[in-house]
């Protein structure tokens, strides 16, 4: 299966809805089968594929142009000119890019349990703890959630299951936390 067809629709938006009144009737997402062993006690709600990308800086390395000038003082003089209006060009650009910004880290396979989404990112499983999240950002009809934590870069993701996700996720931190806290961290947009 290719990553373009692992976040195709399929049903996903009439699957976030089911999901959202099987909440309202049941007080709690779904489990199903988890592929990866996890702690004891932890329940997997949700195993969906998404586009993502990282709020953060980044090291750039860049070269500063190098002139060489053959001639007299006036040759010299404009060349140096030169030099120094390429070397602000290139570090102004290399600061531009490594500023903060949405970094992207391709498709992604994320776990959703009853404690933390397990995002399968290069080859390797990455914990995001539920009660690390600060913020709740779903733009549903935009497909996309943006997660904030403390000390840590913003998570964002895309994608036809997103809405499910969310859903999942605003229910277990309710379950974690109370309705009162996460009423106040979810930015619906």
């Amino acid at each position: 299966m290719s990553d373009s067809e692992r976040v195709e629709d399929g049903g996903a938006w009439d699957a976030a809805i089911d999901l959202a009144r099987w909440v309202i009737s049941n007080g709690g997402p779904p489990t199903i089968p988890s592929p990866v062993v996890l702690d004891p006690g932890e329940l997997l709600h949700a195993d969906l594929w998404a586009h993502g990308w990282r709020y953060q800086a980044i090291d750039v390395v860049y070269q500063a142009p190098r002139v060489v000038a053959f001639g007299g003082l006036m040759v010299f003089g404009l060349a140096a000119l030169g030099s120094a209006a390429a070397r602000r060009r290139a570090r102004r650009d290399a600061e531009s890019r490594a500023m903060p910004q949405w970094r992207p880290l391709g498709v992604l396979r994320v776990l959703a349990t009853n404690r933390r989404l397990l995002v399968w990112h290069d080859g390797a499983w990455a914990s995001v703890w539920l009660n690390s999240i600060l913020e709740l950002h779903p733009m549903l009809a935009a497909r996309r959630l943006d997660l904030t934590f403390e000390g840590d870069p913003a998570y964002c993701l895309t994608g036809p299951w997103v809405p499910y996700l969310a859903v999942v996720v605003g229910t277990v931190l309710a379950e974690l936390c109370g309705v009162g806290p996460v009423t106040s961290t979810i930015h619906i947009q």
